[in-house]
């Protein structure tokens, strides 16, 4: 039986014709391929006297294996009063050593669709300084500036990395390390640019503050599933993208213009990003109405009891109004972090990136217990400054009071933190301190221009407005005259 089987098989070896050609063609094909692949290069992409013979665009039989390069797309907006961003779809190609991004076009620099450009801007090559502040030139002066090419595929460098994700990137330095400007600069316009991809973005980072991305861990954890990389320190690597975004979107202080932002994001979804972020228990404040009569609960009010100048001179007599109003008070800084404990560090640099760890590790804690307290209070009163733009964390329908002290600060105040309120569903009241609630007036005569018109000083520059109204004014509420406020405030609790 073996070898009838072994014969049956030689047969079907010799006897079958189709067989024996398809095993002539295989063995042609392997000793034949290298010179076929030449030929069919020349015949596609032509040779001196030997001219293509590629016919409508098409590439013959065998394509030539280099990497598709589509058509790119750039869209850019330098109107903006706030931010330049450009929005980049096609080959992008980032290296973050010499700060340069590479838009890849097929057809050369100048087949490349590139719209919203300045005028008087090289549509081949241009710079953006990726931060939100861009009508301050002081600020700007300090901050990274990156430079576009649009190139021709041979005159971009390889990739090192690819990402099958979109890019964000954009500048850490500015104001960073200032509350409030963390959250207007930084937070808020990262938030309006990448969350409605879902985590799946790839942040690239100028002048990246590792401190700064531990102490908002939650947050950023919230924005994307990545490593953010850091620009600056990301040797000569070249990180390749489908898409991008140079710098992020701003609309507004503290807040967010549903009417501009991708799925009509809105401060209310920031809030609630919050607090899923920081596990926040109080969506809704306190409503009086539905207490029992008699009952033990009252509305709770946060007093931020600032450290340095515009602090609340008559603290005590406040506390004691606001509770005698109805208001269970609590008075606190909410951000200082607590005494400092002796550890032992080095020297120079290790001493530095010591100091910078331990700020970054003491941050991230103060985070998670002021977002914690701040959600756990129905009002909040403050004098004008960053310790208000902890009313992020406060539980919607809570009431906002922000004492503006003199000096012609009502617009400024109104804009950076009376707008945001009523973005998140809060109730908003400011009061507007007089002169004789100055502490400026123990400094200076009644008849000096810091009283009678501060316009002049506004115009002389913001540096004479910072040192002399914020930086040198106490506040002394007039009892009488603030009452109906903080009686207006359990109204509004209803």
């Amino acid at each position: 039986m073996k070898p009838a089987a072994r014969s049956k098989k030689g047969r079907g070896v010799f006897c079958n014709l189709p067989l024996l050609l398809l095993i002539g063609a295989i063995q042609f094909l392997v000793i034949y391929s290298p010179a076929i692949d030449r030929y069919m290069v020349m015949i596609t992409k032509g040779k001196p006297g030997f001219p293509s013979l590629l016919l409508d665009g098409r590439r013959g039989f065998k394509l030539v294996e280099e990497e598709f390069v589509p058509e790119p797309r750039v869209a850019c907006d330098f109107a903006d009063p706030r931010s330049d961003v450009c929005e980049l779809e096609g080959a992008i190609r980032i290296r973050g050593s010499t700060s340069e991004v590479f838009v890849v076009a097929p057809g050369g620099a100048g087949a490349a669709n590139v719209t919203g450009l300045r005028a008087g801007m090289n549509a081949t090559s241009w710079t953006i300084q990726p931060y939100t502040r861009k009508g301050e030139a002081r600020v700007m002066r300090g901050i990274t500036e990156l430079t576009v090419r649009v190139v021709a595929a041979g005159e971009a460098p390889p990739c090192t990395v690819r990402h099958d994700v979109p890019a964000v990137v954009y500048s850490n330095g500015g104001y960073c390390g200032n509350y409030y400007h963390d959250f207007n600069d930084n937070i808020i316009p990262l938030f309006i640019t990448s969350r409605h991809l879902g985590g799946e973005v790839q942040l690239l980072v100028a002048q990246k503050q590792r401190w700064w991305f531990h102490k908002y861990r939650e947050i950023v954890d919230g924005l994307t599933n990545y490593e953010a990389v850091d620009l600056g320190g990301d040797g000569g690597e070249v990180r390749c993208f489908q898409r991008a975004t140079l710098g992020l979107r701003s609309h507004k202080d503290l807040s967010i213009d549903p009417r501009r932002a991708p799925r009509n994001l809105s401060m209310v979804d920031f809030k609630r990003f919050l607090m899923w972020r920081y596990a926040l228990p109080r969506e809704h404040a306190i409503r009086t109405e539905d207490e029992e009569p008699g009952g033990a609960a009252r509305p709770r009010l946060l007093i931020i009891a600032r450290r340095s100048r515009r602090r609340f001179v008559n603290l005590p007599e406040i506390v004691a109004l606001a509770e005698e109003v109805g208001f269970d008070v609590t008075t606190s800084d909410v951000m200082s972090p607590p005494p400092s404990k002796k550890t032992a560090t080095g020297a120079g640099a290790g001493t530095r990136a010591g100091t910078a760890a331990a700020a970054g590790d003491e941050g991230h804690a103060r985070m998670a217990d002021a977002s914690a307290l701040v959600n756990s209070f129905d009002a909040m009163l403050a004098v004008h400054g960053s310790g208000l733009t902890n009313l992020v964390f406060l539980p919607m329908n809570a009431v906002v009071v922000q004492v503006v002290p003199l000096g012609r600060m009502e617009g400024l105040a109104m804009d950076e933190y009376g707008m945001p309120p009523r973005d998140m569903n809060m109730r908003y009241l400011q009061y507007n301190i007089t002169a004789e609630e100055s502490t400026l007036s123990e400094a200076f005569p009644r008849t000096h221009p810091v009283f009678l018109d501060p316009m002049p000083i506004h115009k002389q520059s913001w540096s004479l407005v910072k040192d002399i109204y914020l930086g040198q004014q106490d506040v002394r509420l007039n009892l009488r005259r603030f009452r109906p406020v903080l009686e207006k405030a359990i109204r509004l609790l209803r």
